[in-house]
């Protein structure tokens, strides 16, 4: 799992050759130059073990013969049939939505049409599609693996950070299917029914607790479930203090999760930090250490961010959202340029193109989650009842520890989260490229 050490067996990458890259990219921290001898052996160890555990468990499934052009290899001028992508009904059929566990020997085959670039020896090809306005991965970019190892290789390092009493927007819901919905005033669609997902305040350290059981049970893990015991302990003694020291508390608990404990073990939770430069000059704060951590995503440090932050006035802030295993983002369009960011745990994305707007099956405008599917990808029954959706075409990647995705403005995104993962992503500009096909299904881009 995502904290795992144990060795995995027929992994496609070559350990050893890995070593010395990692140890540059570990040694390579945001404005330091860190001498070996301050190296953590075993914690390089550890993140040399999660690289070869990703590569066994997720493989593209169709090889340069088969797309017309090499993924890890691609030229610098895109092709012309570039990103491949296959129907939905093949994409999903390989690999159902819900099914988010995948166990050594056993791997799954991606249907992978996105170029994956090294931006260490490929930024130039890579700037290439970014500005002919197309979606790939961008890997190995120092400081971005340097935020990543200091995130995924020890859990305590953003519980440090974020605290156990802070409260933070958190997203819950019964079922671990989200749907974005906004209702404004009485003039719901006839027949509506409100997705039970639901908007609560809930402490980074809960939700870590919350989203370690989630990983626990599904590895049947008693190392990690030892661990989310420990952590449910301390969280109990703290409420307990906290009523002692003030027996005003229970009067401050408004939008707090008030669910049971028994309810919270079967509840799934979506975790946000969300920022923006106005609220990061407040020392100590979450804001603040979010744009500390995260320079490339600060429009201010063009140095660092002028690949990602592609047009500085028109950014957005930084967005984190951190997932447990199993949450599930319905299929939507957004109406910016997105940089996506993964610096632990893993994250599925299926995309599609702008032009399979009509084969989407969304909700409309005036819908209180318009540019949202309405079907569920998980059922083929709904399939069936929506058969323009049967035709859409998509392609898939899974994202991990210090990958970056470009989505352009767009572009539809269904986001499965594998396991316990932390995702940010920066917003900056809208371009209209594809303004067409929007329209076409009934979306004004302005």
């Amino acid at each position: 799992h995502l904290f795992g050490t144990n060795a995995i067996n027929g992994a496609s990458t070559n350990i050893n050759s890995k070593r010395n890259l990692l140890k540059f990219y570990l040694r390579n921290k945001v404005n330091a130059n860190v001498p070996d001898d301050a190296i953590d052996p075993a914690a390089e160890e550890r993140a040399i073990q999660r690289e070869a555990r990703y590569h066994s468990l997720y493989r593209p499934k169709f090889d340069q013969n088969q797309l017309g052009y090499d993924i890890y290899n691609c030229p610098s001028t895109p092709p012309n049939n570039y990103p491949m992508a296959w129907t939905t009904v093949e994409v999903l059929s390989n690999w159902m939505p819900h099914d988010v566990t995948t166990i050594a020997p056993a791997y799954r085959e991606i249907y992978q049409g996105l170029c994956v670039f090294d931006y260490t020896t490929q930024y130039d090809a890579a700037l290439n599609y970014r500005k002919a306005e197309l979606p790939f991965i961008i890997r190995n970019d120092p400081n971005v693996i340097s935020t990543a190892r200091r995130w995924e290789d020890d859990t305590e390092y953003l519980h440090d950070a974020l605290g156990d009493e802070t409260l933070f927007r958190t997203e819950r819901s019964p079922i671990n299917e989200f749907m974005w919905y906004r209702l404004r005033g009485k003039g719901m669609p006839r027949g509506y029914v409100k997705p039970p997902n639901d908007e609560i305040n809930m402490s980074y350290g809960e939700w870590l607790e919350r989203a370690l059981a989630k990983d626990a049970m599904a590895l049947q893990d008693e190392d990690l479930s030892a661990k989310v015991s420990a952590m449910k302990k301390r969280r109990m003694q703290l409420v307990t203090d906290n009523k002692k020291q003030d027996d005003s508390l229970e009067n401050d608990d408004h939008d707090r999760d008030n669910s049971t404990e028994e309810e919270k073990l079967k509840n799934w939770y979506y975790f946000r930090l969300t920022t923006s430069l106005r609220h990061a000059t407040k020392d100590p704060s979450p804001e603040k250490f979010a744009y500390d951590e995260l320079p490339f995503l600060d429009p201010r440090k063009r140095s660092e961010s002028q690949f990602y932050i592609v047009d500085p006035s028109e950014e957005r802030g930084i967005n984190c959202r951190f997932g447990m295993r199993g949450v599930i983002s319905a299929n939507h369009f957004d109406m910016s340029r997105n940089f996506i960011m993964i610096f632990g745990g893993e994250r599925r994305y299926i995309l599609g193109h702008p032009n399979q707007c009509k084969n989407m099956a969304l909700h409309p405008i005036g819908h209180p989650s318009l540019r949202h599917s309405k079907v569920d990808w998980n059922n083929p029954l709904e399939w069936d009842e929506n058969p323009e959706f049967k035709q859409a075409l998509v392609n898939e990647v899974v994202l991990h520890a210090g990958d970056a995705l470009y989505l352009p403005t767009a572009y539809f995104h269904y986001i499965v989260n594998l396991s316990l993962n932390y995702q940010c992503n920066a917003r900056s500009g809208t371009t209209h490229e594809n303004a067409k096909h929007i329209r076409e299904c009934g979306f004004n881009m302005g």
